[in-house]
């Protein structure tokens, strides 16, 4: 069998048994989503903590080469006993693991597993199951006729804060799964057989896949191509479980077509009947007084960040946020409109010198205008802890905060907002010449992934150059379309 089942491919039959048939059977006609890229961070960030966690047996040997070398390498070891970074089997129907952690305990004569993830807790959702993860390779393992004795996670300790070089004890914590291996295991054999199943098979009906019945958040990458259906904003949006069952099962995709007297919460009812309107639904004695409200000069507000679970730098937990991009437009109360933006281009002093020029740009009088304000609220607690002496400034501009997303949460609802209040959303409709579509960097995902590039500082001068540009470009973006949907309200104010 030429086409290998691994554990990443296991998590995707999971998630959705034809998107993973057509990702390997048909690649040509598979599109990589948000799932894939997902996963793709995941792998990422893992490799790192494996780093950390083979420290934690010293002697231990990690193995490298192509598939036949790593197999070859790994039945040497494994009669010498000794402790195996990426042990490597394949078995005959195309079962495919890298244990990352195998170590031979001489107590017991055994091998214990470890599977180390980028994570502070056991997770057991859809998208990410450590157990079934940590199942897979202990059943791989066993069928490949090793005699495995303890499974365990290795998890990253959720109150380390750095503070020098990192001490991968303190780093890390280990969880003994044994037991609950012995719950899972037989359904992931299960589970494994039938993903072997599907990769024999030759065709697959196109309609519809397992994800049509469940909400939109949990679709697989070839939603669209299996049901293609479902309109882009359906009753997925609206409604889940049996709810969502009933309507599909009478055929009903769209919101518009959603029975007036179908049992729905006061929410969800308010969803269908925007759709069926088709028109916007807007409180503007609200929204005038929430402008009003506001104090000039405004200004609108807009940080990037980059969280990982080794932390930078000292005083830094693990998977707390560095900011490490601001982007500042000031607007006047006589219409003038000044933008201020700083990049950091070093890890070491990156938090002090934005502070500096937030400072200086930002006055003591005047409104502070975010979209989704916990995320920069939480932002200004962090950095007040990390740099006390900018303590008294964050905390007056948190007191200043306005979250302008608010006004699209319950006083100014349009249809083409598809339930969303994303600024990504808004935009469009507000403001349908403007748009992120000409940038390289297009998302926060995508500004956290430049960054960290030009950190690692492999780029040649050109290329580093491109990347500062497109962050900036990106970032002053968000804050510039904050800037156009206020003076959109506005506008609706004074008319």
């Amino acid at each position: 069998m030429n086409i290998l089942l691994t554990k990443t491919d296991f998590k995707e039959y999971l998630l959705c048994p034809k998107n993973f048939w057509l990702s390997k059977k048909c690649p040509e006609e598979y599109i990589p989503g948000e799932y894939s890229l997902f996963l793709e961070k995941l792998i990422k960030e893992g490799y790192e903590i494996e780093a950390y966690a083979q420290k934690l047996f010293p002697g231990g040997v990690e193995l490298s080469g192509e598939k036949e070398e790593l197999v070859a390498q790994t039945a040497a070891l494994l009669r010498e006993k000794k402790t195996i970074f990426q042990a490597s089997f394949v078995m005959p129907d195309g079962l495919f693991a890298k244990i990352d952690i195998l170590h031979f305990n001489a107590e017991t004569e055994k091998w214990d597993i470890y599977e180390v993830k980028a994570s502070t807790e056991v997770k057991t959702d859809r998208k990410h199951n450590h157990l079934k993860d940590l199942a897979f390779q202990t059943v791989v393992c066993e069928r490949a006729g090793v005699s495995v004795g303890k499974s365990s996670l290795v998890l990253v300790n959720k109150d380390y804060r750095r503070d020098g070089e990192i001490d991968p004890t303190k780093l890390l914590v280990v969880e003994d799964m044994t037991e609950k291996m012995e719950e899972e295991k037989g359904n992931v054999s299960r589970e494994i057989d039938g993903a072997l199943e599907i990769l024999r098979k030759d065709d697959v009906s196109k309609k519809k896949c397992d994800c049509v019945y469940r909400s939109h958040g949990q679709w697989c990458d070839s939603f669209a191509f299996f049901n293609p259906e479902i309109p882009e904003y359906s009753v997925h949006h609206v409604v889940t479980g049996k709810k969502l069952h009933t309507l599909l099962d009478d055929g009903i995709y769209d919101v518009k077509d959603i029975p007036e007297d179908f049992e729905l919460t006061e929410k969800q009812r308010e969803k269908v009947v925007l759709q069926k309107l088709g028109d916007t639904i807007v409180d503007k004695a609200a929204v005038c007084e929430t402008l009003s409200n506001l104090v000039f000069p405004i200004y609108f507000l807009d940080y990037e960040t980059l969280a990982k679970p080794v932390p930078f730098l000292d005083g830094y937990k693990t998977n707390q946020n560095l900011v490490f991009q601001v982007s500042l437009h000031v607007l006047s109360e006589d219409g003038a409109l000044e933008h201020f933006e700083y990049l950091a281009e070093e890890m070491g002093h990156a938090t002090e010198e934005l502070l500096r020029v937030m400072k200086k740009h930002i006055g003591p009088v005047g409104s502070v205008l975010v979209w989704y304000e916990a995320f920069e609220k939480t932002r200004n607690k962090e950095l007040a802890e990390l740099h006390p002496e900018y303590r008294d400034f964050l905390e007056d501009v948190n007191a200043r905060v306005f979250d302008l997303m608010t006004v699209f949460k319950k006083n100014y609802l349009h249809p083409d907002f598809h339930g969303s209040t994303s600024i990504k959303k808004v935009l469009p409709v507000i403001a349908p010449e403007f748009s992120y579509k000409d940038l390289d960097v297009q998302n926060g995902t995508m500004a956290m992934s430049e960054w960290e590039k030009l950190m690692q500082g492999s780029s040649e001068a050109d290329e580093k150059e491109a990347m500062r540009k497109n962050l900036l470009k990106y970032c002053e973006r968000d804050t510039y379309a904050m800037v156009l949907i206020y003076q959109f309200l506005e506008k609706l104010c004074r008319g």
